[in-house]
C-alpha cells in the first residue's frame, strides 16, 4: 500500500470515529417531551396573592410558564420563570383562582415542552368580617334510604357570602359537625338502617362565622328488605301518559346487577321521550327498561329512577305487567303508586 492510498484510509478511519462520537452523545429525539412537573402547591395566601410552589421536572429544563385561571375563563399565561415558585399579586379577597404550570427545555436539548401539570384551587382570603350569617330555614330531606339521606334547607344571607353549610349532630349531648357542602343541599353517609336522627344546620361565611343554628329536624331511616324491590306510578293526561319506574336496593348487603324492569306496551303507544339511566327498548308488545353502564349497578340502600312520556290512541289500554329481574332478585312485580 502505498503512502497516498495509507493516508485515505487513516482518513477515513478517523471520520468513522469521530460519527460515532457524535452520535453517542446525541441530544433526546425531538419527540420526546419534558418530564411532567408537579401541580403547584399553594404557601402563602393572602387578601390579595398568592404564592405557589412545584417540584421541578426532572429534565433540562430552561424555565417554567405559569398559567392560570379566573372564574371561566381559558387558561392564561400568567408568568415565565426560572424558578420552581412564584407569587401572583393584584388580586381580589376570597376569589378562587386555579394554576398549573409547564416546563420549557434548553435550546438544542433535543426535548419539547412538558405536558401541563395538574392544576389547583386556591382562594385567595377574605376581607376582616365579624357578622355572620342568617339562620338557614328549617330542614327538610328527599331522598332517605337505609344508609343515607339527603338534608335541604331554604338557605341562609351574608353580607359577604355564605361559604358552607353545616350539618350538626349532638355528640354526648354537644352539638358536633358532621357533614358539609358548598350549596344547602347536604348529603348525610353511613347511617344505620329503621334509626331516628335528630339534625340542624349552621351556616358559614369565608371567615368561619357561623350562624345560629336552624330549627332540628327529626328523620328515620328505612328499614332493611330481603330483597330489591320497584315501584311505577303512571300519570296519565288527555292522550298521553308520563310513566316513572323507579328501582330500590334497600337490602343489608345484597348488589344488585344486570337488572331490567320489563313491561306490556301496546303496539300504538309511541314514545316520545325518556329520562333516567334506563331507556327503552320494545319489540311488539314486550317494553323493556335496560340501564346504562352508571346506572347498572345499585349498592345496598340505593336506587335509580328512570322513566318515559308517551301518546296512545283513544281506547288503548295503559302500559301493565311491570317486573323486575336481574342478579340478587327473582323475578318480582313492581308495585303501582
Amino acid at each position: 500500500m502505498n503512502v497516498p492510498q495509507l493516508s485515505r484510509r487513516l482518513a477515513a478511519l478517523v471520520a468513522a470515529t469521530l460519527g460515532a462520537l457524535v452520535l453517542s452523545a446525541a441530544p433526546a429525539s425531538a419527540a420526546t417531551a419534558l418530564p411532567t412537573p408537579g401541580a403547584p402547591v399553594a404557601t402563602t395566601v393572602t387578601t390579595t396573592s398568592i404564592t405557589i410552589t412545584w417540584t421541578p421536572s426532572a429534565g433540562p429544563v430552561a424555565s417554567y410558564t405559569v398559567q392560570f385561571i379566573v372564574g371561566m375563563s381559558s387558561w392564561t399565561n400568567l408568568a415565565t420563570t426560572t424558578a420552581t415558585t412564584y407569587t401572583h399579586t393584584g388580586l381580589t379577597a376570597d376569589r378562587v383562582y386555579t394554576y398549573r404550570v409547564i416546563a420549557s427545555p434548553t435550546a438544542d436539548s433535543g426535548y419539547t415542552a412538558s405536558a401541563a401539570s395538574g392544576y389547583t384551587y386556591v382562594t385567595t382570603a377574605p376581607l376582616p368580617d365579624s357578622s355572620p350569617p342568617t339562620t338557614p330555614g328549617t330542614p327538610f330531606t328527599t331522598v332517605v334510604s337505609t344508609n343515607a339521606a339527603t338534608v335541604h334547607t331554604s338557605g341562609s344571607t351574608d353580607n359577604n357570602r355564605v361559604a358552607a353549610y353545616w350539618v350538626q349532630r349532638q355528640v354526648n349531648g354537644v352539638w358536633t359537625d358532621w357533614a358539609s357542602n358548598s350549596v344547602s343541599t347536604i348529603y348525610l353517609r353511613d347511617l344505620q338502617p329503621a334509626t331516628s336522627y335528630t339534625v340542624v344546620v349552621v351556616a358559614v361565611d369565608p371567615n368561619g362565622n357561623r350562624s345560629p343554628r336552624s330549627a332540628p329536624l327529626t328523620f328515620t331511616t328505612r328499614a332493611t328488605q330481603p330483597a330489591p324491590t320497584c315501584k311505577v306510578q303512571l300519570t296519565n293526561f288527555y292522550t298521553g301518559y308520563i310513566l316513572t319506574m323507579t328501582v330500590e336496593n334497600m337490602t343489608a348487603a345484597t348488589t344488585l346487577t344486570g337488572w331490567t324492569v320489563t313491561f306490556t306496551m301496546p303496539a300504538s303507544h309511541t314514545i316520545s321521550s325518556s329520562f333516567g339511566g334506563a331507556p327503552v327498548t320494545r319489540v311488539g308488545t314486550l317494553a323493556t327498561a335496560t340501564p346504562t353502564v352508571w346506572a347498572a349497578t345499585i349498592n345496598p340502600g340505593g336506587s335509580a329512577q328512570f322513566g318515559l312520556i308517551a301518546s296512545y290512541p283513544a281506547g288503548s289500554g295503559l302500559p301493565s305487567g311491570f317486573t323486575l329481574n336481574g342478579s340478587g332478585v327473582a323475578s318480582a312485580a313492581c308495585a303501582t303508586a
